[in-house]
């Protein structure tokens, strides 16, 4: 089939270097079938370079990733409505808030099959406080508008889906289903030798660094093993966010300082660092669709300690290859990292149950084929 002839897909992402770090393996499987571009804010030379590599045209976006600024937005979507109607896309799936809720709208042309990836529900939806309320009131008639005549939803999780239709922020007739996770390149995510166990534990943390993602009690956690006289280290790794549960660089710097934690930076690449821990640790409370780096942390055969939440529970068998505490449970991911430090054995046989489960459950071609076929893609 000839290029021109090929359909036009379009894939909305909410910042540039998620499309290759999160799509890269779904934007290398559409090209085989389609004309394809991928849409993210201010994309860099270097995002654009690799996306460009795999045979896909980049739009660049001005939305801003965090907040709601009326005005700023309102100039983002109507210039990229422009963009879209140049494109004149076939298909349309966008992903995370603002590419759902302004995205999918901007691509709301006859004929336009648009889809929506429901990554997590995210802060927008957090109620407690007054102001929160309110954002949280507004988010949910943007969904509701962005969601009123797409082709079909997909979410990361059961409970997501289930708020979604409660809330009626996704009508009934509108197809929906449930996808675990982003999925991981199980080649890509590979030990380069078999693992052993540290003689002093390494617990490594991977996530943007705002509290609801565990921080506290992880430090609380590191806190009281310490006074107990115990020897190991718990690694922070992720990027300072202007969430307003963020992480100051102040707090980081003294918590480094103090040996609590040990910071270590940003990366574009967690394989290294995975590979030398020994344990991944997300005591999550954030509202999260299905975290990628417990994924790519099961891919590399380590165990996994995370909460009983929506998102975070989907990842572990309880005594199989990790363990699941409640959530802002200090005391209870203490001991769960003590039982660790006491049975460093445990750590190896969990680790290869982990990657047992991710190839079975989270192997990025089988994520992406049924997504596919939920938008009837397959045999386009």
């Amino acid at each position: 089939m000839q290029n021109s002839k090929r359909p036009k897909f379009l894939l909305i992402g909410g910042f540039a270097s998620s499309l290759i770090n999160f799509r890269g393996p779904l934007l290398k499987r559409l090209t085989l079938d389609f004309e394809v571009y991928a849409a993210a804010p201010f994309i860099d030379n270097d995002t654009r370079l690799q996306i460009e590599q795999i045979g896909v045209t980049c739009i660049s976006t001005e939305f801003e990733r965090t907040g709601l600024n009326p005005v700023n937005d309102l100039k983002a979507f109507t210039k990229f409505r422009k963009q879209v109607k140049t494109i004149k896309p076939d298909f349309v799936l966008a992903y995370t808030i603002k590419p759902v809720v302004f995205g999918l709208k901007a691509a709301r042309f006859k004929g336009v099959k648009r889809y929506a990836l429901i990554t997590g529900k995210g802060s927008g939806f957090d109620e407690n406080t007054l102001k929160s309320k309110a954002i949280s009131k507004v988010v949910k008639g943007l969904y509701r508008d962005a969601l009123k005549s797409v082709d079909g939803v997909v979410f990361q999780n059961k409970e997501d889906q289930s708020f979604f239709l409660e809330n009626e922020l996704v009508k009934n007739n509108i197809g929906s289903i449930v996808i675990e996770g982003t999925g991981v390149d199980m080649n890509h995510y590979r030990l380069h030798s078999e693992p052993t166990v540290s003689r002093k534990l390494k617990f490594l943390f991977i996530a943007r660094l705002i509290r609801e993602k565990g921080i506290p009690e992880l430090v609380e956690a590191s806190r009281m093993l310490r006074r107990n006289g115990y020897d190991f280290e718990v690694q922070l790794l992720g990027w300072i966010d202007p969430n307003p549960g963020g992480i100051s660089q102040e707090e980081l710097n003294e918590l480094h300082e103090s040996g609590i934690v040990n910071y270590l930076g940003t990366t574009e690449d967690v394989r290294p660092f995975i590979e030398a821990s020994d344990v991944f640790v997300l005591p999550s409370y954030y509202n999260e669709g299905l975290p990628r780096t417990i994924q790519e942390a099961m891919a590399m055969k380590k165990p996994i300690i995370t909460t009983d939440h929506p998102g975070c529970k989907e990842t572990v068998i309880q005594g199989e290859n990790g363990f699941l505490i409640p959530i802002k449970d200090a005391s209870a991911l203490s001991e769960t990292m003590e039982y660790f430090i006491n049975n460093p054995q445990r750590v190896l046989e969990m680790g290869q149950k982990s990657h047992e489960i991710a190839k079975e459950k989270f192997d990025v071609n089988k994520i992406n084929e049924r997504l596919l076929k939920f938008m009837k893609l397959n045999d386009v």
